[in-house]
């Protein structure tokens, strides 16, 4: 497993709030993204969609690779 979602957001200059809040779900449900929950493409382009209108632009490529893809693997 890559980064947890709370890592990712800051990295990205944005809260678990401030995402949560722009798509309408609960905090505690992004949070577990990259932890207990694998989001659906669906709910991963919301995601991405509400980060990206936060200020930091962002795709569903880019949340899959940190949440998912194992760093050791990703460096070979």
């Amino acid at each position: 497993m890559g980064m947890k979602m709370s890592e990712y957001a800051k990295s990205r200059g944005l809260t678990i709030s401030l995402i949560s809040q722009k798509m309408g779900v609960s905090k505690q449900a992004v949070s577990l993204y990259g932890v207990k929950n694998v989001p659906t493409t669906k709910t991963l382009e919301k995601t991405a969609k509400a980060m990206t209108e936060l200020g930091a632009p962002t795709t569903v490529v880019d949340l899959f690779a940190a949440l998912y893809t194992d760093k050791k693997e990703a460096d070979g």
